[in-house]
Parts: structure tokens; sequence; C-alpha cells
């Protein structure tokens, strides 16, 4: 009777949960996490085929710049007045063409009315999930890279308690006169996964590189998404916004040596435009952010606008050994 008790309270708090948080889950992207990157969040989430973000290999594990011998960084991201914030610590140390990565992400969610059978509260409970990792890289060729995670990943709703362990994995080739890469990374646990590919590109008269993001998770996809309902024919329209739905554009510009400013897109915040109108809604998936080294400290700031004027805000510190 006493196990019964508990399960029940576990479900209703879960329960819960997900009604008070159910605007965050569905105004942020499917993934198996938030990060607190200011690039990724100053970018629309795009970034897997940029190398100079310091702590890319989160989304690609192949990522990485071999220019210095270690980083270190320390990242917070949250959304103002709702109590929920997202801190990553992480870094990487070279070995000649091989690369050591670890880190820490860490999502709190706040606390939460714990109610009892009858609906009464009974205090409160707190929610919050984790990613930690260890990984590798390889340089393979001056053009060629690769690299793969091992990655521990829970969340904690109340008392209960969940973990899973997952693999990430990634490739990253680099050509052509302006470095443009091809990258592609995955996240699998042998059953399902989750992979993204990305293309960057460095345009010939400006100090700007563009990036774009396509996201697959796997789990949105069934026969006939891209046919008409009642002609039962292939619909343009409905794949056109498939796809687009996944696409998220990046740029990073270079004003100086020591500055640089991100900005981006996300184009899964489209299918909200089509919905409502005003100025808020329009603004929904825009990215900005900006980057300053000041000898072996780099500051990063961010920030994502999601609808009713409410904005993710990110920075961050990294230190660069020399």
């Amino acid at each position: 009777m006493r196990k019964a008790r508990k399960e029940n309270r576990l479900i209703r708090n879960a329960v819960i949960l997900m009604v008070s948080l159910m605007p965050l889950y569905a105004e942020l992207p499917l993934q198996a996490s938030n990060l607190a990157s200011p690039a990724y969040w100053g970018m629309a989430h795009s970034g897997t085929a940029l190398n100079t973000v310091r702590n890319a290999y989160w989304l690609n594990p192949a990522l990485g710049s071999y220019d210095h011998p270690y980083v270190i960084n320390l990242n917070e991201a949250f959304l103002p007045g709702k109590g929920i914030s997202f801190t990553e610590l992480s870094g990487h140390y070279i070995l000649g063409k091989s690369m050591l990565q670890g880190g820490i992400n860490y999502e709190n969610y706040g606390s939460f009315d714990a109610r009892d059978d009858e609906g009464i509260i009974r205090g409160t409970f707190t929610a919050a999930q984790y990613q930690c990792f260890a990984g590798y890289a390889q340089r393979i060729t001056e053009r060629f890279s690769a690299g793969i995670h091992l990655v521990l990943f829970g969340n904690r709703i109340d008392v209960s308690r969940e973990n899973m362990l997952f693999i990430r994995y990634g490739f990253s080739y680099t050509f052509g006169k302006r470095d443009n890469m091809l990258a592609f990374s995955a996240t699998t646990d042998g059953k399902s996964q989750r992979w993204r590919a990305a293309f960057s590109h460095e345009l010939e008269y400006m100090p700007l590189r563009l990036n774009i993001d396509f996201r697959w998770y796997g789990d949105d996809y069934y026969p006939g998404i891209f046919l008409n309902e009642t002609e039962y024919r292939f619909d343009f329209g409905a794949a056109a916004r498939y796809f687009a739905d996944k696409l998220a554009l990046g740029a990073y510009i270079r004003v100086s040596e020591d500055l640089n400013l991100m900005a981006g897109f996300d184009l899964a915040r489209l299918n909200m435009r089509t919905n409502a109108f005003g100025l808020d809604t329009m603004l929904s998936g825009l990215a900005l952010g900006a980057r300053y080294r000041f000898r072996q400290l780099e500051f990063n700031l961010a920030m994502y606008h999601y609808a009713n004027f409410t904005t993710m805000s990110a920075l961050g510190i990294s230190y660069i050994g020399k």
C-alpha cells in the first residue's frame, strides 16, 4: 500500500511538472539537452559546422580548435523570471593530433507545489536533469576529424531518478579555399538515434561565416506525412514545412581579431508565426550574440527570443591555455 501511494505521488508530481513546463516544452526544440552555451543560443541552435566555437563538441565531438593546448569553459543560460537555468562546465586538452574532452551540463527547472491525492499542497518538489560526458577526438588528416563521447544522461523529479547512457559521435570535413566545412553528428542509445548534418561557408569578400544545421529526431515521421490528406497525393507544401522545421541558420561575424558577433534564426519557429500575428511573434526564433577575447580570457553573451517577450539569456567565460 505504501509503495502504491509513493508511485501515485511520483506520477502526480510528474504530471504537475509537465503541466507547469508545458509552455517551455512547446517553445524549446526537441533535443537531448538544453545547453548553457552562449554560442548555441546566439546562433539559434546552429553551429554544428563551426570549430571556432570553444565548446562546439557538445553538438559534434569532431569539432574543436587545436590551436591551444587546453581550454576551460563556464557558461550559464536562464529564462528571466521563470526560475529555469542551465549551467555548463567543460573543457578539452590537446595531445598532438588528439583531443581529450569532458563536461557537464546541468538543467535546473526550479521547484513546484507537491499535492496529495485530494489536491492539497503538502510541500514542494524540485526537478532537474543533467548530461555529463567524456570524449576523444582525432584529427586524422588536416581536413578530416572524428570524435566520440560516452554520455551519462539523467533526470530527477521529486525523489524519482532515471539515468541513461548514450554514445555521441561525429565527423567533420574541411574543403575549398574558404575552409568550407561539412559535419555530421549523432546520439544513440543503441535503439534509436538523433542526428545533425551541417554546412558552413565563409564569404569571400566579407568577414562572415554562414552555417546551416539540419536536425532530425526520427520521432515525428510516419508513412503518408507528405501526402495530401484529402487527395492522397504528394504535397510539396507539407514536405517543405517538414524539412524547414528542422533547419537552423547561423552567422559568425569577425569584427576584429578579438571581437566576433553572432546571429541566427531557428526555422522551427515558423509554424508559430503562421498561427499568430504581432511584432513579438515576428521576432520569435531570432538570436544575437557576441564573443570578446582579452588575453587568455574569452567572454560570451547571447540572447534567443521566444514569443510573449520571453528571452533566453546566456553568458559565459572561457580560459584559453598557452
